[in-house]
């Protein structure tokens, strides 16, 4: 009898193997699983919480300073704006100094013109001065002097056309009224003598003398208008001379920039110690139409004579 073959058995099979490696798959899983067991999932919990506590403390910081940060802008805004703000009244301020110092300065222009427009009303009336001996004036002008020194603008416009023939005559007009004077001396307005070298002394008073300065004075021209340059050289050479003193200024302008400042200073160089003028000061203006100004040298002799015992005359053309 025939036997039958029978295929052999095969112990592992694929089968099988697929069952080794899912058990063993399995266990490897539990291992894994059983260390992830080893922490506690207590601690895992508290450690998160502390985290987000954490997290929310740090956000609360945040808006903190971040509150603190748009509050530090907006003061940054502020002082910006208001430093803008003083920037621009600055400049309004630095602006407006020009505009003040012109009006301060045009104030100052109009008073000093009134000033000049009363002392020239005044001089144009020509009071005397009532502590002045009334007989022993001639117009107005004391004539008592021992010695008389004339201070003369011998400029163009004093000698123009026949202007200088009138001065000529109120020099000899104003010697002959004075009988008891001893000496003379003439200048020019700039403090040039007519005779050069008799500086700081004096002409004597005698006929032959009065005619020789009378038609000296014919050819002294060309001098300046400065009237107080005259006077104060006069004051500095003859202010010691025993004696009464009378200074005669003659002129048709004035031309200094601070009038007060120049009558104080003349005052002041006249002052003897006892608080009185040395010098008698008077003034002759002279009007000239086209020439000088008149009104300006009246202002300057008459605030001069008032505070120096003198007097103003105005002469017509």
């Amino acid at each position: 009898m025939r036997k039958i073959k029978r295929p052999p058995v095969e112990i592992f099979s694929l089968s099988f193997l697929d069952i080794i490696s899912c058990a063993f798959g399995a266990v490897v899983l539990l291992v894994l699983l059983a260390r992830n067991a080893d922490v506690p999932s207590e601690a895992s919990a508290s450690e998160v919480t502390i985290r987000i506590e954490q997290l929310l403390a740090v956000q609360g910081r945040i808006a903190e300073l971040s509150e603190r940060l748009q509050n530090e802008l907006a003061n940054l805004d502020d002082a910006a704006a208001a430093a803008s703000a003083d920037e621009t009244e600055a400049e309004a301020l630095e602006q407006s100094i020009p505009r003040a110092q012109e009006s301060i300065a045009q104030v100052r222009q109009q008073a000093q013109s009134l000033r000049n427009e009363i002392r020239a009303e005044q001089a144009r009336i020509n009071v005397a001065n009532a502590a002045d001996d009334p007989s022993s004036e001639a117009g107005g002008i004391p004539t008592d002097a021992d010695y008389v020194i004339f201070v003369i603008d011998n400029s163009g416009s004093m000698s123009a056309d026949q202007g200088w023939r009138q001065v000529t005559r109120v020099v000899e007009d104003i010697i002959t009224s004075h009988p008891e004077m001893q000496g003379f001396q003439i200048m020019a307005a700039d403090g040039s003598f007519m005779y050069s070298g008799q500086e700081g002394r004096w002409l004597p008073d005698t006929n032959t003398m009065r005619q020789r300065a009378i038609q000296g004075l014919g050819n002294f021209r060309g001098g300046a208008s400065a009237p107080e340059v005259g006077i104060f050289r006069a004051l500095e050479l003859y202010r010691n001379e025993p004696g009464k003193v009378s200074l005669y200024v003659f002129g048709d302008d004035f031309r200094p920039g601070s009038l007060d400042q120049i009558v104080t200073e003349i005052t002041q160089a006249n002052m003897q110690a006892d608080g009185t003028p040395k010098f008698r000061i008077h003034g002759i203006g002279f009007h000239r139409e086209s020439y000088g100004n008149a009104a300006q040298f009246a202002a300057f002799m008459q605030a001069v004579a008032k505070r120096n015992r003198g007097a103003f005359v105005g002469l017509p053309n």
